[in-house]
Parts: structure tokens; C-alpha cells; sequence
């Protein structure tokens, strides 16, 4: 079967000269695609993902069973723990499925809830009947991961389950990671071929699909549900991971050094036959979940704080009516979130004119009035913008929007300057609290951003919001 669909994509491409039949790329002819059938697959992935929060659940309820202890205190002691392992990502399926891996994250969400029911409810329930249940729980943990990991083996060794995975980089390690993965079928990944800047690559044993801008239109052609990604002359990593984090694939990355047995032991480093895999997760602000969160913190403090500086702003609207001719508020064209523009609501700080969309800094300009000057200082310019967050076209934190004429001009310049609108620009920002604001470096900028929208929390926006207003304060 999947011999026939790169019989089908092999031709599409003429820089590739794909004249030739599927036989020129040799596929491992004795595998079972049975498992690649939609229902059977999508019921092999769901009972997957299901066996080892099934198996935590139930070891948990067992060890309740055990220690005689059913009731609130107990209850609660396992549902904290089952929570914990859940938000923290110690439920998920890897690819290298190890018991001794996952024990120390086990034993420290147990004890977790047991301080928990310890500080919570100190008398209800003796200390040495809590730490016995602890024990038990910790134990019938451990025997549940290794029955839940053994039957995910078995499933994946007679190919009942397999993930199509592409492989990007056609060098030494990714063709020896290629080979390993088709001997040890227990790992339950199925490489269905190789990106490469070149057709002919020596000694692959797998089909070239194409170069590495097609990683779009294999990931989707071939529906490929895992990317590793590896090493390869002229391939943008940082590009091929973006690529993969949109289309919404697990992504791995082949460590450099991986083979020499130097990465970290990690939860997010899974082993394959000696060569160490890392995880890349989803940029934390691509996840609609996380999304949520933020629109609802904006949406709650944009409007407190618009009802609490309605004064203020009312008398900046008269104030700076007076100082020159022209309205109080200033529109301007920006980017937004997904490239698309917006109006930029500010108090207008400079004197009327029509060249503002293509100046790029103007913090001397003759044209700003003494009261656009303090508006300016105590960036009170920029409170109008709360509109613009109620309206859904900002955000309280994110990349600054940047003008139409400047975002062409470093979209052309700028490696990865487009990637900043993966997610919604902001009022400030972590650049901007980094002294990056102004006359200052646009790849500085581009790098502060982007790590922003990759590395994301609640935290991280307060952190943002405190050095905000220190700096503003230290201006005044």
C-alpha cells in the first residue's frame, strides 16, 4: 500500500526528475500496513493513550482496596496524584517506554499527595496508615506502568499500532536511526521516508520524497504523524521545527552528540538503541487551551483597568485636543496576530502629518507637542490600545505590531521576523522589557519574541507586567 502512494507523489515534483517508479527507493518489503487502516489505527491510538492513565487509575484504586483506607483523605491523596501526572505530562505515551525512567516522577507526585493530605487534613487520618497507603500506591504504580508498557510493546511489535514518520536529513545518524527503527518494531514508529536538498543520497535505504521545503506537502500527502528531524546540508532547523509545530505532528529531534550517550536522561529524551531522541513541544501559545487562558486574563484586566482610568482618560483626550490642532486619538495601520492588520488606537503624542507609516523612530522628532512628550515618558500614549485588546485584535503581552512597510521590509531581511505572528502582538512585550524597543537590534527583537510564544505562562506575563511598570516608574 505504501509502495503505491510513492508510486503517486514520487512524479509531482520536476526538480526532482521523479520519472522513475517506487522500486528505485526500496521500502521494507515485509512490512504489515494492516495497522495503517483509519479505524483500526485511530482505535489503536486510543487504546494506546488510554492503557497507562487506565492502569494509574486502577493501581491507585487497588492500593485503597488494600490499605483499607477508602474515604476522603484517601481519595483525595490519589486523585492529586493521578492530576499531577496528568498536567505534567508523565502519562504519555513515549517512544522508549521504561519503568525506571518514569519512578522518580512516580515517587515524587506520590509524596506530593501525601504532603498534601497531610497539611490539608492533619488529624483525620493517622500518619503511619497514610505513608503505608503511599507505599502501596507507589508500588501498584510502578507493576501497572510495567503491565501498560508491555502490552504497548506487544501492540507495536506485530505492527498493530505504527507511526508514519517521516525523517528529515538524510545523513549518516537519520539513515542508521531509519534502519534501527525498521529492526525494532517495538518502539512503533514506521519511517515512510526521507527529506533531503538532493534526490540521490548514497546508501539510503528509503524513499526520497523530496526536498525540505515539501516537509508541508508529504507531512499532509502521506499523513505522517511523527517528523524526526536530523541533520542535512542547508536545512533551517529552527524553520522545520516551526513547520512541524503548525502542522501539529509529534516532532523529534535527532541530539547532536545523541550517539556518544552525552544528552541528559530526561523524560522529553527518549533512547533508541543508543542514538537520544528530544521532544520538541508545541510553541505554548499555539495551544488552544493555553489561548483560552490568556484571552480571559486579557479580557478581565483591560477591562478593570479601562473602568479605572476612565478619569484619566478623559482628561489625556481634553489635554491633548488643546495642544495642537487634530484629534485626540491616533490610528495606525499594524500586523497582527496571523498577518493581519488592525488599527492602532494612542493618544496622539506628535502634531498632524502623513508620513508616520514609513519613519521608522521618532523619538526626537520637532513634531511631538510638550504634551505628547509626557504622554510619551509615561507611556499613558498607549492606553487607548486597551480598546484594541477588548476588540480582540491585541493582547496585553506579545510582540509589539510593527507598520505594514516595515513588516515587508524584515520579513525580506529578517530570518524567521514572520514566525512573531504565530500569536496575538501586545501592548508590551519580553523584548521590550529587554531593553529591545526603538533604534534597537530587529534579530534580537525577532529571538525575544519567539522564545515568548514558545515559552509562555500565566508567570511569565506577570513578570513581563512587573519589569513594565519598573521601567516606567524609572522613567518618571
Amino acid at each position: 500500500m505504501l509502495n503505491e502512494e510513492v508510486s503517486r507523489v514520487l512524479p509531482i515534483d520536476a526538480r526532482f526528475g521523479r520519472d522513475a517508479q517506487a522500486a528505485a527507493f526500496p521500502l521494507d518489503a515485509g512490512l504489515d500496513l494492516s495497522s495503517l487502516r483509519p479505524v483500526a489505527a485511530n482505535a489503536g491510538r486510543l487504546v494506546i493513550r488510554a492503557a497507562i492513565p487506565f492502569g494509574d487509575a486502577m493501581a491507585l484504586l487497588i492500593a485503597l482496596v488494600v490499605t483499607a483506607n477508602v474515604h476522603q483523605v484517601a481519595l483525595a491523596f490519589a486523585l492529586l496524584t493521578l492530576a499531577g501526572l496528568a498536567a505534567t505530562g508523565k502519562q504519555d505515551p513515549r517512544i522508549d517506554l521504561r519503568v525506571l525512567k518514569d519512578a522518580p516522577a512516580i515517587a515524587a507526585w506520590v509524596a506530593i499527595g501525601l504532603a498534601a493530605t497531610l497539611l490539608l487534613t492533619p488529624s483525620t487520618m493517622a500518619i503511619h496508615a497514610r505513608v503505608r497507603l503511599a507505599l502501596a500506591g507507589l508500588g501498584a504504580l510502578l507493576i501497572a506502568r510495567l503491565l501498560a508498557y508491555g502490552a504497548i510493546r506487544a501492540m507495536r511489535s506485530h505492527h498493530m499500532v505504527m507511526e508514519r514518520t517521516l525523517i528529515v536529513g538524510a545523513g549518516p545518524l537519520s539513515l542508521q536511526l531509519a534502519a534501527t527503527l525498521g529492526d525494532h518494531p517495538e518502539f512503533g514508529l514506521q519511517p515512510v521516508g526521507c527529506l533531503a536538498a538532493r534526490r540521490i543520497v548514497s546508501g539510503a535505504s528509503m524513499a526520497v520524497l523530496g526536498d525540505y521545503n515539501d516537509l508541508e506537502r508529504v507531512v499532509q500527502h502521506f499523513k505522517v504523524r511523527r517528523v524526526i528531524i536530523g541533520f542535512g546540508r542547508g536545512l533551517d532547523l529552527v524553520q522545520a521545527v516551526r513547520t512541524c509545530q503548525a502542522l501539529a505532528v509529534q516532532t523529534n529531534l535527532i541530539a547532536r552528540g545523541g550517539d556518544l550517550g552525552i544528552v541528559p536522561d530526561a523524560h522529553h529524551v527518549d533512547d533508541v538503541m543508543g542514538m537520544s531522541l528530544l521532544a520538541v513541544r508545541r510553541a505554548a501559545l499555539s495551544r488552544t487551551s493555553r489561548m483560552r487562558v490568556k484571552r480571559a486574563l486579557d479580557v478581565t484586566a483591560a477591562f478593570a483597568m479601562l473602568v479605572l482610568s476612565a478619569p484619566v482618560f478623559v482628561a489625556v483626550a481634553a489635554a491633548v485636543r488643546l495642544s495642537s490642532p487634530g484629534p485626540a486619538l491616533f490610528r495606525q495601520r499594524r500586523i497582527g496576530r496571523g498577518g493581519k492588520p488592525f488599527d492602532l488606537l494612542k493618544f496622539r503624542s506628535m502634531r498632524v502629518n502623513s508620513d508616520s507609516d514609513t519613519t521608522w523612530s521618532v523619538a526626537h522628532d520637532h513634531r511631538i507637542t510638550p504634551v505628547g512628550r509626557l504622554l510619551r515618558k509615561t507611556s499613558i500614549d498607549e492606553l487607548p490600545q486597551l480598546i484594541n485588546v477588548l476588540r480582540g485584535e491585541m493582547s496585553l503581552i506579545g510582540p509589539r505590531p510593527e507598520r505594514p512597510h516595515f513588516v515587508e521590509q524584515f520579513g525580506a531581511q529578517v530570518p524567521h521576523y514572520q514566525d512573531r505572528h504565530r500569536a496575538p502582538v501586545g501592548i508590551t512585550g519580553w523584548a521590550q522589557v529587554n531593553k529591545l524597543r526603538g533604534d534597537t537590534s530587529i534579530s534580537e527583537r525577532v529571538r525575544m519574541d519567539n522564545y515568548y510564544i514558545e515559552h509562555w505562562t500565566p508567570w511569565l506575563d506577570l513578570v513581563i507586567v512587573l519589569r513594565t511598570v519598573g521601567e516606567i516608574l524609572r522613567g518618571v
